[in-house]
């Protein structure tokens, strides 16, 4: 097994490249439910920002996935201007991710919730294992003690507050206040109601939305108190705004140059799409400014001051979490092996007695008896399987102890019986304390009738 981190984002790929292989959900989907027939598992995050894909599998499914990708986006595999990584720098950079030290906005939180929309959509199409699973609530309990414990995330750490920001200090340098101002957001998909919140946030009391669905334009307008603009009517209420966001998920440009007038006062215009959506034309205008994530990324350097002070705190977080998964990594590895033998030979067992006495019942009575025998089997398993699972790695006898248990689980011949530990009697006789502490915990958990016994059918399998 191993993880594999790939991709192309704003450090490694202009948005030129990256628009080429930016998915919607529907991509996504499309492409989680070919790679999940070929076995393979994967979390795929495609934003403004990045397409980047987490895999826990070998090159040829991350070669694979890049072709379902390519397949999908009808647009080559930007290699050039991809990056590629294994094992531990991968673990790292998704935490990283997720924890907003690799975002175009540093601290951006906007990215946690990216991700674990991302997520869902993995967990929904069953691309997602246990392994995964783990390694991707782990960087959420990563983001959580970032926002909770340093300030990584303080003041404009999202692109759209980011973008509240630079319309600020553009009005500003010309003696005027955001709050007097017009605002317009082209799109209500997530993007654009962050815009549109960011904004009544920061005092604009004039914002109007659009979308090309006008029910979605509506909802977004409803919850923030903005008004609706038919999506026929853009270019002529931008004619008539101060700020201009536009955050839709069009393959072509939706506001053209030629639709537009020449202006009496200055506009600013950020286009946050990927694709672009914005006509380039739009800069030979008089008196629009356009702003792109491109130049968007130059211009956020001068907010990022309390948000580096906040890097050694967040890396240091994230070193923590990341010897952690590490270590449980290894723990998992040790302990399937014996955990697959201890649940094989419960089952061996219960099937034989099964088919013992088959014909002393019925054939809806041997269907009851093989349900209430298996949920008997997984009560008994789930107290020594449970244990087995919170036990420490980092415990001497660790690995001694999970040979033991799968040579004492596993059914072997007369031929095996060297397959035995050749230290069993040393482990059997090893540290008596903890040994009699086991025995307590246990004796609690079975005299305690409330205790939950119930074991995920997933560990015996």
């Amino acid at each position: 097994m191993m993880f594999i981190a790939f991709g192309v984002n704003h450090e490694t790929a202009p948005v030129r490249v990256r628009e080429q292989v930016a998915m919607n959900e529907a991509h996504l989907r499309s492409v989680y439910r070919r790679a999940v027939e070929e076995g393979i598992e994967c979390v795929i995050v495609s934003t403004c920002n990045r397409t980047e894909v987490y895999l826990v599998g070998d090159a040829r499914d991350a070669a694979r996935v890049r072709e379902l990708i390519t397949e999908e986006t009808r647009a080559d595999w930007p290699s050039e201007y991809g990056f590629n990584l294994k094992d531990e720098e991968a673990v790292r950079h998704v935490l990283g991710v997720v924890m907003g030290l690799n975002s175009l906005v540093l601290g951006d939180a906007q990215i946690f919730s990216q991700v674990k929309q991302a997520y869902q959509v993995a967990v929904d199409e069953q691309a997602v294992g246990t392994v995964l699973h783990r390694l991707m609530h782990t960087a959420f309990r990563g983001a959580k003690r970032v926002i909770a414990e340093t300030q990584l995330t303080s003041g404009n750490a999202s692109v759209s507050g980011a973008t509240v920001a630079i319309a600020r200090d553009f009005f500003f340098r010309r003696g005027e206040e955001l709050a007097d101002k017009r605002a317009f957001v082209i799109g209500a998909g997530q993007m654009g109601r962050l815009a549109v919140e960011a904004l009544r946030s920061a005092g604009v009391d004039s914002v109007q939305v659009t979308n090309r669905t006008a029910d979605r334009a509506r909802h977004t307008a409803a919850t923030y108190g903005a008004a609706v603009v038919a999506w026929e009517e853009r270019h002529a209420a931008v004619d008539h705004a101060d700020i201009v966001v536009v955050a839709t998920g069009a393959s072509a440009p939706i506001l053209l140059g030629s639709k537009l007038n020449h202006r009496a006062t200055p506009a600013v215009v950020f286009d946050i799409s990927v694709p672009r959506n914005v006509d380039p034309e739009i800069r030979s205008l008089d008196r629009y400014h356009l702003v792109d994530l491109d130049v968007l990324n130059e211009m956020l350097v001068k907010s990022e001051r309390v948000r580096k002070e906040s890097v050694p705190a967040a890396e240091s977080i994230l070193a923590e979490l990341l010897d952690e998964f590490v270590a449980w990594v290894f723990h998992y590895q040790a302990m399937n092996p014996a955990v697959s033998a201890i649940a094989s030979a419960f089952e061996h067992i219960r099937r034989q007695e099964i088919d013992k006495h088959a014909h002393r019942f019925s054939e809806t009575d041997r269907e009851e008896l093989d349900e209430l025998t298996r949920s008997i089997m997984q009560k008994l398993l789930a107290i020594p399987i449970v244990r087995l699972k919170s036990a420490s790695p980092e415990s001497i006898n660790f690995t001694k102890g999970i040979e033991l248990l799968h040579y004492l689980f596993s059914r072997i011949g007369c031929d095996d019986a060297e397959a035995a530990p050749k230290d069993l009697a040393s482990i059997l006789t090893a540290d008596s304390s903890a040994q009699t502490r086991a025995s307590e915990l246990l004796a609690g958990r079975l005299a305690d009738p409330a205790s939950d016994t119930s074991v995920d059918p997933t560990l015996v399998k």
